[in-house]
């Protein structure tokens, strides 16, 4: 059995899962000042354009920071779980198929394929809801995640209620979720 010591000294949500995040999101002012340092305008810029759902992101923008993530994303795998290859990724889908297949189907499929790890993205789905304003359907495979270890994965911790609960929802299918990694966590 393979223990992660490393993620004991990390912060744990809510619901007692470590977690650790790559860079800092600075909030800025919402009555217009920005305050911010270039060096927390280039993170802020990072998580945006990783997510790719703004019309202010270029394909262009949305592939560097896809790609720098991916980069992040695997050393850091690296120095906590080392050669583990009994660790699932999960990446937390998002409301909408396409966001999700944005950010994560090529990421996951990087990761995983570098790191060893297994890609849990295929094993979920959604029905195509014609609003915009309204979310995807998602169907979730539970007999894939039954006994599974797992490593979740999101874009950016606000307050951590978000992922803490999809964490609890794969508990409840029988995963065990050793850990929460994000791209970035929101600084207040």
């Amino acid at each position: 059995m393979v223990e992660y010591t490393k993620i004991l000294e990390w912060p744990k949500l809510a619901n007692g899962t470590p977690f650790t995040w790559l860079v800092d999101y600075v909030a800025f002012n919402a009555f217009g000042t920005y305050e911010l340092s270039d060096k927390d305008w280039e993170k802020r810029n990072l998580i945006s354009n990783f997510k790719g759902n703004s019309e202010l992101t270029t394909e262009a923008d949305h592939q560097l920071a896809l790609q720098k993530a991916i980069e992040m994303v695997i050393n850091r795998i690296g120095e906590v779980f080392g050669e583990d290859k009994t660790l699932t990724l999960v990446c937390v889908p998002a409301s909408k198929r396409n966001h999700t297949e944005r950010r994560f189907k090529e990421f996951s499929k990087a990761v995983c394929k570098a790191t060893g790890l297994v890609n849990a993205y295929e094993h979920f789905s959604y029905t195509t809801v014609d609003d915009d304003d309204e979310p995807d359907i998602l169907q979730v495979d539970e007999a894939f995640f039954a006994g599974k270890k797992v490593l979740v994965f999101d874009d950016l911790i606000s307050t951590g209620s978000s992922i803490s609960k999809f964490i609890d929802k794969m508990n409840a299918l029988g995963a065990d979720v050793v850990a929460a990694m994000a791209l970035g966590k929101t600084m207040r």
